[in-house]
């Protein structure tokens, strides 16, 4: 019975940890912050269109240093902005 509780504290306190966004939201979420439009974006960063709006719907992980690179060099955005942005307006990486 101990161990059961326990288990069940242990998955309440679980649920409370803050998890990093993931790398679709981010995307989404500096893009818009800086007024560009994925055709934009995409000829900035030298990939197509389809890919970044495939990234950005999440039918395609993107590689981290892919959501690094655009973020910062791209939208000029600390990476750690982009993760509290999307944190505290979840409703930009939407």
């Amino acid at each position: 019975m101990v161990a059961a509780q326990q288990s069940s504290d242990e998955r309440e306190g679980s649920s409370e940890r803050v998890r990093t966004p993931k790398g679709a939201q981010l995307l989404k979420y500096a893009r818009k912050c800086r007024g560009f439009t994925q055709a934009e974006s995409a000829a900035c960063y030298g990939i197509e269109e389809r890919t970044l709006r495939r990234w950005e719907n999440n039918e395609y992980n993107p590689r981290w240093n892919d959501v690094i690179s655009l973020i910062e060099d791209v939208y000029l955005m600390n990476i750690t902005q982009a993760i509290d942005g999307v944190r505290n307006n979840p409703e930009l990486a939407a």
